[in-house]
This record gives C-alpha cells, structure tokens and sequence, in this order.
C-alpha cells in the first residue's frame, strides 16, 4: 500500500478494518504517522466497545478478542490509557 490519501485515511477512520486487515497492521504500517494510528485505533477501539456491549455497528464476530487485538496495539505506540479500578485512589 502506498502512502493514505485523504480519501483512504478518511475511510480508515471510519471503518478501519476497510484499510487495514488488522490493528497490528496498522502499527505496522508506514504508510500513516503515529498520530494518525492512534486515531484509526482509537475508532477501531470505539467500534469493538460498541458490538460488545450490543449496540453491534462493526462486522465483527466476536467482539472480545477484537477489542484485545486493538489495546495491545495502542499499547504498542504508547497510546493506552490506564485502566483505573473503582478500588484504585482517586488523584488528588
């Protein structure tokens, strides 16, 4: 694949998996900048949270792996928010 033009980046920051066969093809990919991986991620993220929680607007069959596949890759470039528990003190 060559570099994303508008339009191509456009569509994979709207349905990802459209551009890119998976999230560490996206880490993998020199075709966009690391700003522009964590958005496609992030919208990939944002999918994935949706179908499992029912509200399915992504073809995905099974949700749960998907969404692993995606914060491993945020991971990855730096890009993962930590995950707080309710048992964890709150910053002051």
């Amino acid at each position: 694949m060559s570099k994303l033009d508008g339009v191509e980046f456009k569509r994979a920051r709207l349905v990802p998996s459209s551009v890119f066969a998976s999230p560490e093809a996206v880490v993998r990919s020199t075709d966009v900048s690391r700003a522009q991986k964590i958005q496609i991620l992030r919208r990939w993220e944002f999918d994935a949270r949706q179908t499992s929680s029912g509200r399915s607007i992504a073809p995905f069959a099974d949700d749960g792996p998907m969404l692993a596949h995606v914060r491993e890759a945020l991971a990855e470039l730096g890009a993962l928010s930590p995950v707080r528990s309710p048992a964890d003190p709150q910053p002051h």
